[in-house]
């Protein structure tokens, strides 16, 4: 991950910690509401399909944000979409200074996913390409969750194929719900089982959000609990090896503390360095916080960043107005982006986890002795 270390990319990652830059440094944006599974915690597919940003548009409107060093493309499936060569095409054609580029799948589209990682990591090779291929659960339960048949096996078979492309880190991706909560030990060792060396730093976590624009799933209320699961994951990682690595365990540690309901205490980046474009061309804050701003096909995108709109609604994010969330898509930015705020409460929430760990052990040699 050598483009991560880039004197480029630290510089754009580290430029939030003095001003808001002039337009974006890092965007996600949902390239289809289209999907071909019908998961359990998302509704995404139920949403009528409306015009997708095709490439042309994709290009013109990433062509103004000359500072984008971090892209996230994500869905729906994003490999359901016939041009998504194209896609991929324009972004690379649009973004000259895109240090890192993510996209989650969830692996039935194996071929066209592997074409399109080949043809990434051969234009632009200097770009960090990571691939999150999204496993709920055990066999039977994933294939419950995502609600077709198969998937689980599609799935890693994808994994194994992208894991196999030089340059391209591969990561499996659980959404932690109240359905799959208990299931997560069995699915740990299920990868292990049908991934030979498979490490669990490659086993990313998210927590289940609600997010009404996004995944459409406002009907939701139960949350999982995850009592225990965090520390046993981190325990499972065990010391970081790189830089993403590190991010995933300063996530970890402070995502314990937001299960148990503590606010998050890291400033946001969204609307600072960071913004939500959907299939549409509308553009929200984040993908959780349910705020259209405009829409790039109206109105340039460098207006709508600079526009009263937009900063009113930073200034509600930064009263977490918007209710404030901890999920990996905007935790990440937040984590570099804030970096006092960050070290201040994961040096905090580390000595409490480690003193709660201390008791529980000499809990249990008490009872022993």
């Amino acid at each position: 991950m050598q483009a991560l270390h880039s004197p480029g990319f630290l510089a754009r990652l580290t430029e939030t910690w003095f001003h808001r830059p002039s337009t974006p440094t890092r965007v996600v944006m949902d390239l289809t509401r289209r999907c071909n599974l019908r998961c359990e915690m998302c509704n995404t597919w139920r949403i009528e399909p409306a015009h997708e940003l095709d490439p042309g548009e994709i290009r013109r409107v990433l062509g103004r944000l000359p500072r984008l060093t971090w892209l996230d493309l994500t869905g729906g499936e994003p490999f359901l979409r016939a041009d998504i060569a194209e896609v991929f095409d324009a972004v690379l054609d649009a973004a000259p200074a895109l240090r890192v580029l993510h996209f989650p799948t969830n692996g039935w589209f194996g071929e066209r996913t592997v074409e399109v990682a080949r043809q990434v990591r051969r234009r632009r090779p200097e770009v960090a390409l990571i691939i999150t291929v999204s496993v709920d659960g055990p066999r039977d339960v994933h294939d419950r969750l995502r609600g077709r048949a198969g998937s689980f096996d599609r799935a890693l078979a994808t994994y194994r194929a992208l894991e196999a492309i030089e340059g391209v880190e591969t990561y499996i991706g659980t959404t932690v719900t109240a359905s799959s909560e208990a299931t997560l030990p069995a699915l740990g060792q299920a990868l292990r089982d049908e991934l030979p060396g498979f490490s669990p730093s490659s086993w990313h976590w998210n927590w289940l959000q609600i997010s009404p624009h996004f995944f459409a799933n406002g009907h939701l209320d139960a949350l999982p609990r995850g009592d225990g699961l965090v520390w046993a994951h981190l325990e499972r990682r065990g010391l970081p090896r790189n830089l993403v690595d590190l991010m995933e365990l300063v996530f970890l540690l402070n995502l314990e503390f937001y299960r148990r309901g503590e606010p998050s205490g890291i400033v946001c980046q969204a609307l600072r360095s960071t913004l939500f474009l959907s299939p549409e061309g509308d553009v929200y804050p984040c993908h959780v916080y349910d705020r259209p701003l405009g829409n790039v096909l109206q109105t340039d995108i460098q207006t709508l960043w600079r526009s009263d709109e937009v900063k009113a609604a930073r200034r509600d994010i930064e009263r977490l107005a918007c209710g404030g969330c901890f999920t990996p898509c905007e935790a990440y930015p937040a984590l570099a982006g804030a970096p006092l705020s960050t070290v201040a409460q994961t040096a905090r929430r580390s000595l409490a986890l480690l003193d709660e760990r201390l008791k529980v052990a000499l809990g249990a040699r008490e009872k022993v002795g």
